[in-house]
């Protein structure tokens, strides 16, 4: 019987998985996304919303150059759990979306972060933002 992947499991994960990139310091922000067949992309050549799909579940994550800020909206109609970690491990953001609901994240300094969209105990989409 396959398990199911638990919050715990991808903690652990990210803190051995943050360690593999590196950050020039620019000004601006990238949404990295991991879906296969995609590519790191500057904010300034994402002229549409990103949307990061896995499984049936999809959230759509897209930077706001002017307010310097990054947007999440989730397209689901259940709730969900969405977090965000710095490279150390250490949770910064975390939200419960309602469905259809649309958060903004702002105050992010520069650096990496990793993003876990959680629905129940399964995990249903992961990335990276860069912030530079």
């Amino acid at each position: 019987m396959k398990k199911k992947p638990t919050l715990t499991t991808y903690r652990s994960f990210i803190l051995t998985s943050s360690l593999l990139f590196i950050i020039a310091a620019l000004t601006a922000c990238s949404v990295v996304e991991n879906v296969p067949g995609t590519e790191t992309k500057n904010a300034e050549e994402i002229s549409k919303k990103a949307k990061v799909t896995h499984k049936d579940y999809s959230v759509k994550i897209y930077p706001d150059l002017v307010k310097r800020m990054i947007h999440v909206k989730n397209t689901e109609t259940r709730q969900l759990d969405f977090y965000v970690f710095d490279t150390e491990g250490t949770m910064v953001v975390h939200y419960k979306m309602k469905e259809k609901e649309h958060k903004k994240i702002s105050g992010l300094k520069r650096g990496a972060y990793v993003y876990q969209v959680f629905g129940g105990d399964e995990m249903t989409s992961s990335g990276k933002i860069i912030i530079k």
